[in-house]
């Protein structure tokens, strides 16, 4: 009895240590399974500015916005395209912008949470949106993103509004204001006319010959000599009188 006694107990220790061993094991199997379960669980989100890594959407994006991928399987590689789709292009769908052959992990997958993969920035401006209708939330975009590995299945979506960048022109210079007629400045004048010349000193011109009129010492100067010559002439007469009238006798 003793002898089965501990045979039981060996078998239930054993028993219990298998169990404990499979309950450790059970989480870290689990955790891996959740975290990168079998299939194409990637994921792609739409993020406008500012821009973050979580994995959230923004479906309304203004000029600059990002594609952003989570949780994709070492070296997938996808087709990219975006698509306007009414109310913006009608009658039918036009590719506004595309890329191929798309490399979007370089690393397993590993949580959507914990694993950003590729991120694709763009513009408006990259994108043509030539001919499309802009509504007021923007112009309404499709995204398209299709892995090359040839599943249908595997193709991801999303539908959002951008409203494009806004266009900014430098100002036009100012126009040269012109003065108006009774603002013209007016042409300085000579003192003297063209051709005319300015006597210097008791020798200058006179009024007539458009020089100016003398004044001051050099008319006195004049008025004198003019007195004498007359005074001058005068005496030579008066002697000349007096010499016809003197008789010579011998």
């Amino acid at each position: 009895m003793p002898q089965r006694r501990h045979v039981a107990r060996a078998a239930l220790t054993a028993a219990a240590a298998t169990a404990l061993l499979g309950l450790a094991a059970a989480p870290a199997w689990a955790t891996g399974n959740s975290h990168n379960p079998k299939g194409d669980n990637g994921t792609v989100k739409i993020d406008g500015v500012e821009f973050t890594d979580k994995v959230d959407n923004e479906p309304h994006v203004t000029c600059e916005f990002e594609l952003e991928f989570f949780n994709f399987d070492q070296d997938q590689k996808a087709n990219i395209t975006l698509w306007a789709q009414a109310p913006s292009a009608t009658p039918k769908d036009k590719v506004v912008w595309s890329k191929s052959n798309v490399l979007l992990s370089t690393d397993p997958a590993s949580g959507a949470e914990n694993d950003h993969d590729e991120v694709v920035k763009l513009s408006s401006k990259d994108l043509d949106l030539s001919g499309l209708t802009l509504k007021e939330k923007g112009y309404h975009i499709k995204l398209d993103v299709d892995l090359t590995d040839g599943k249908s299945s595997d193709a991801k979506h999303k539908v959002f509004w951008l409203t494009p960048c806004m266009e900014t022109s430098s100002p036009s210079p100012s126009p040269t204001p012109t003065p108006s007629d009774s603002e013209s400045p007016e042409t300085p004048t000579s003192p003297t006319s063209p051709g005319s010349s300015v006597g210097g000193g008791a020798g200058g011109g006179s009024g007539t010959e458009g020089g100016l009129p003398l004044t001051g010492v050099a008319a006195t100067s004049i008025s004198l000599t003019g007195l004498a010559l007359i005074g001058g002439g005068v005496l030579l007469m008066a002697l000349r009188r007096r010499r016809d009238k003197i008789t010579f006798t011998s």
